[in-house]
């Protein structure tokens, strides 16, 4: 699918999909949301009509996406903290409530409802962004990951990131592992953001992400005791289901070692059942999610 990018005279920017226009945004004549339009819309093409073209009619209307799960908002707000008086954040950006930048200015104060309210409306096109850039289906823990990690950096950095491309590849344990490069700020690795980005890592691969809280270089593994490897994800049952090279290489060690699941890429009920059936054969807890333990016994 070609995707591009059409401003119109009237301070519009159109979304296009092969030609059609998909969805619009009013820039209302502002620079700054013009910006932010160019940066949430996929498409690389941006071109500027004529003035006396005649503006598309919006062919289809987008559901409304997914929203960042309870884990991930979690994420958000304790890596954010909330602040109801505007400071300046580690790049010299004016922020308040939980992590908002947008028309923040110095002296301004909220109340905690305000804050909510700012940190939901901030979320949501952050939302859109993601579901809008990813092309290949993502459970709603990679997703939730994605969304607080382009809460923080800005989607257009998704969007134009290693990570990205290599998840829309469908290299996920590939793309899981970009999260720790992303920890720099004003050109030097801070600690915080190392953690976080662990933090969200560790939300993408389905583990325990709190364990990184208290990370300090050199540490090695989380807190989480069902934690896989750096190439590796947990798999388990859940919607939508999980799919993948990984997936088909824990189908084909179950049926190597006489349970009878489907190899076919998709972690569905059956494969779900398998693992469970593996599981209590072996002793381990029988929780149908494959971690460490689980992949040492299969030899993977």
């Amino acid at each position: 699918m070609e995707r591009s990018i059409q401003l119109f005279g009237d301070g519009k920017v159109y979304e296009m999909a092969d030609g059609e226009a998909v969805g619009v945004v009013d820039t209302e004549g502002s620079i700054d949301k013009l910006i932010e339009a160019l940066q949430m819309m996929p498409g690389d093409r941006f071109t500027v009509a004529a003035s006396d073209a005649e503006a598309p009619f919006v062919q289809s209307t987008r559901a409304i996406p997914r929203q960042i799960n309870a884990e991930g908002l979690r994420l958000v707000k304790t890596y954010e903290g909330l602040y109801l008086k505007s400071y300046q954040d580690a790049v010299g950006v004016w922020t308040i409530g939980y992590g908002c930048t947008e028309g923040i200015g110095p002296g301004m104060t909220i109340t905690k409802q305000e804050a909510e309210d700012m940190l939901r409306r901030e979320l949501s096109k952050f939302e859109a962004a993601v579901a809008k850039f990813v092309s290949v289906e993502i459970n709603d823990d990679q997703y939730s990951a994605l969304v607080a990690f382009s809460y923080n950096v800005g989607a257009y950095a998704l969007k134009k990131s290693t990570m990205l491309r290599k998840l829309n590849g469908g290299d996920y344990a590939g793309a899981s592992n970009e999260f720790p490069r992303w920890d720099k700020a004003g050109g030097r690795s801070l600690l915080g953001l190392s953690r976080r980005r662990r933090s969200e890592r560790a939300l993408f691969l389905g583990q325990s992400w709190e364990g990184f809280l208290n990370w300090r270089p050199g540490d090695e593994t989380s807190s989480s005791t069902n934690s896989t490897s750096d190439d590796s994800r947990l798999l388990r049952l859940q919607s939508p289901y999980m799919r993948g090279d990984d997936v088909r290489a824990l189908q084909n060690a179950l049926v190597k070692v006489g349970i009878d699941v489907d190899v076919d890429g998709i972690f569905g009920r059956g494969s779900d059942k398998g693992v469970k059936a593996f599981q209590a054969q072996k002793g381990l807890g029988a929780d149908g999610i494959v971690g460490a333990n689980t992949r040492k016994a299969l030899g993977l």
